[in-house]
């Protein structure tokens, strides 16, 4: 790759920083390595006695797990909006800060979510946010928000990061060798040539666009978690813009704080001027004077409303003995004293001003805990537990090593990334001024070359496709021969005055019975030896065919009073032919109720069909009583027929509809001699219930709303179809590479 005086020059200053690593940086390692380990240590306390060892309790469900979680990643959004937007815009003294901003992006949002991990008491049920989670949920959104943020965040650090890759490939470093390699793969063999520079110019910039209002939406769907809980304090419509706001704000600071860091540890005051604090703190006091009238906004609409609940939390953010302090120093001096600082030439200077920037940060860390753990301890039912670790949150030393932790992950990360590729780009890009004119020239080259590509790629996508097509040909044409025997099994249930027929047809496949779909399912009745075809039905995806007996063949009166029915398959592909009989005789239930002595009777009557199309009362035939609720059916008793009648007493426990009516069921089920019979009857004896008022909410509902279905796919498509382009491209610079 070319290098120009300017890059050989950033390359003699960082290759060094590289190459080495001092004693307080070794030491630094060991002293953040003990922090990590202390809090692995707190986390084992806490997976083995579980969450009782936290000050989380029934009321406060969250702590400082959240507050942490809220932090991360509020200030991993500022990292993506202040790099793409300088990218964006060009801004000329961009270049020695935007791989910070981009590294605080990355890191946070990796930490960031495991706080959520931390906070679940039962981590062996996580898989099921994905496996059953609804899209009705906030959360799911921020799930699938954050995962889409961190993968473009990557992608967009390490296309910003080719060309020195491309450096270091070319100018291996000394010590720890096994980083040459990795250099090497990952430089994509960039070579600088007019052609991959265009190529990486505009994936760059069209990712920029994409992950700034990603990084906006990604936030405002955290602010929504709160926004749409009925919560004090927290159902509020400004939530999203007031949280993203915060998050800038508090990522500004961030920033700052790191650049004075690395300019300390590194020497930069040559590249990280006075200049470049200047411009971030005058970004830092006007994000500082939107969140502080978004704060004002926020809290002078809920002391105006008195509303109860809203009021309690504002008594206990403005009682002395409770938040009162932590509020001032959150709203006032964490807004204030930056907006002085840097506003008033005296004060203003590189510490200073990095001063006022760590006071932010604390400032908005403790504006998280504000918003969280005053109003959970502000409960809309009253509290049965009045225990002070009920009442109050309080942090434990487990939280508080975990929080430190998190921090010190942070910090080493950042550190050990600077070891591994330069804090600041050493590369300078020249490129020219014109930056539209630039970008009109590129896409219209890269069009005209997609479209002689597509022309070009159609004959050998063709081809390449017969040629899949007839090197799979055999083995799709090639046919087991071994035949596999299905289970067919024959029930008959009569319901009512309903006789009915039901085949279940399943098969064993690698050692479990599967349903066997779309398969005929012939239904035959047999009288004096001959069958007779009565329905030929379909299986669904259940492997289960019905049919409905004709009246006329029970009338037939059977053989001597017995009935015998089978169902046929006939064989499909590797499955063989099977069969299910069934014979039964017919059974008559007659449900009456009573009432004797103050109690309540279910009563029943059976009857077998006899000799002369007579009914017989029935002998030991055991009968279950069945409510239907909403999911299953509740089993309220079960009796013995004897001389055909039997009785059971009726629970008047059991509710019914607003009325008190309720349906009983009598069954007998699965009987060798008489199948499955059921007859049923309502009454009003059930205990009325209460009359509902359904609320129809979008987000309520059991299905999602359509419009929010769509919304989704289409926004995620245009996200991760942007992110498979400059994956593409990335390839495409490879490949140009070899030339």
């Amino acid at each position: 790759m070319y290098e120009d005086e300017k890059t050989q020059q950033n390359l003699y200053a960082f290759k060094p920083q590289l190459e080495k690593m001092s004693n307080w940086g070794i030491a630094l390692i060991v002293v953040l390595v003990t922090v990590i380990g202390f809090g692995v240590y707190a986390l084992y306390i806490q997976i083995v006695d579980g969450h009782i060892v936290t000050g989380m309790r029934d009321n406060v469900v969250w702590g400082l797990y959240i507050v942490n979680f809220i932090f991360f990643i509020g200030i991993s959004y500022a990292g993506a909006l202040i790099s793409g937007i300088l990218h964006l815009l060009r801004v000329p003294w961009r270049t020695p800060i935007i791989r910070m901003a981009e590294m605080i992006t990355v890191i946070s949002t990796m930490i960031g979510p495991a706080y959520i991990l931390l906070c679940i008491g039962r981590l062996d049920r996580l898989p099921n946010l994905l496996l059953f989670g609804r899209i009705q949920s906030p959360i799911i959104w921020d799930v699938i928000a954050i995962t889409t943020y961190l993968s473009g965040s990557i992608i967009f650090l390490y296309l910003a990061m080719i060309r020195d890759l491309s450096i270091l490939r070319d100018n291996p470093v000394k010590n720890a060798r096994w980083r040459n390699p990795i250099y090497k793969f990952l430089s994509v063999r960039y070579k600088d040539t007019t052609k991959q520079k265009e190529i990486l110019n505009v994936s760059t910039d069209l990712l920029s666009i994409v992950i700034i209002p990603l990084a906006i939406l990604v936030h405002s769907v955290l602010a929504w978690i709160f926004g749409m809980t009925l919560r004090p304090g927290w159902h509020s419509t400004i939530f999203a813009p007031y949280f993203v706001i915060a998050a800038v704000y508090s990522g500004t600071g961030v920033l700052i704080v790191v650049m004075w860091v690395f300019r300390k540890i590194y020497h930069l005051e040559a590249q990280i001027t006075k200049i470049h604090f200047n411009y971030l703190g005058i970004i830092m006091i006007i994000l500082g004077a939107l969140y502080g009238y978004f704060t004002f906004s926020e809290y002078l609409t809920s002391w105006y409303g008195s509303i109860k609940w809203d009021m309690e939390v504002l008594y206990r953010l403005f009682n002395p003995h409770e938040y009162l302090a932590l509020f001032v120093f959150a709203v006032f001096v964490g807004v204030l004293l930056p907006i002085i600082i840097v506003t008033v030439p005296k004060f203003r200077n590189i510490n200073s001003i990095a001063f006022a920037a760590a006071i932010a940060v604390l400032a908005l860390w403790i504006k998280r805990y504000l918003i969280i753990i005053p109003t959970l301890e502000s409960p809309l039912l009253p509290l049965h537990d009045l225990r002070p670790e009920y009442v109050k949150y309080s942090a434990t030393w487990v939280e508080w090593a975990l929080t430190f932790a998190g921090i010190a992950l942070f910090i080493l990360l950042f550190y050990l990334f600077s070891k591994f590729i330069p804090i600041m780009p050493i590369v300078r890009t020249g490129e020219e001024k014109d930056y539209s004119r630039l970008r009109k020239i590129v896409f219209e080259k890269q069009m005209k070359k997609v479209i002689k590509h597509h022309n070009k790629s159609d004959a050998a996508v063709t081809g390449m496709m017969i040629l899949l097509l007839l090197s799979f040909t055999p083995s799709l044409m090639a046919q087991d021969d071994s035949k596999i025997q299905p289970l067919l099994k024959l029930e008959y249930f009569h319901i009512d005055s309903v006789n009915k027929l039901a085949a279940t047809l399943k098969a064993k496949v690698d050692g479990k019975f599967l349903p066997l779909e779309d398969m005929e399912i012939a239904f035959k009745y047999s009288q004096g030896g001959n069958l007779t075809v009565m329905n030929i039905s379909t299986t669904n995806d259940k492997g289960r065919a019905s049919f409905d007996i004709p009246e006329e063949i029970i009338a037939s009166g059977g053989d001597k009073g017995v009935y015998l029915f089978e169902a046929s398959f006939a064989g499909k592909g590797n499955y063989e032919s099977a069969t299910g009989r069934n014979s039964m005789k017919p059974l008559r239930l007659e449900l009456s109720f009573s009432q004797k002595e103050g109690g309540k009777m279910a009563n029943l009557k059976a009857f077998e069909s006899g000799p002369d199309n007579q009914w017989i009362p029935v002998e030991n035939l055991d009968v279950v009583f069945y409510v239907p609720r909403t999911f299953s059916l509740l089993k309220v008793g079960q009796a013995s027929v004897v001389n055909g009648a039997a009785s059971v007493e009726f629970p008047t426990s059991v509710p019914g509809n607003q009325l008190g009516y309720l349906t009983l069921l009598a069954k007998v089920e699965d009987n060798e001699t008489y199948g499955n019979v059921e007859a049923s009857g309502t009454i009003n004896w059930g205990k009325p219930l209460p009359a509902d008022k359904i609320l129809k909410r979008g987000l309520g509902d059991t299905n999602a709303p359509l419009w929010m279905v769509y919304t989704l796919i289409v926004l995620l498509s245009l996200v991760w179809f942007h992110y498979m382009y400059v994956i593409y491209t990335v390839f495409r610079i490879r490949y140009l590479g070899k030339s």
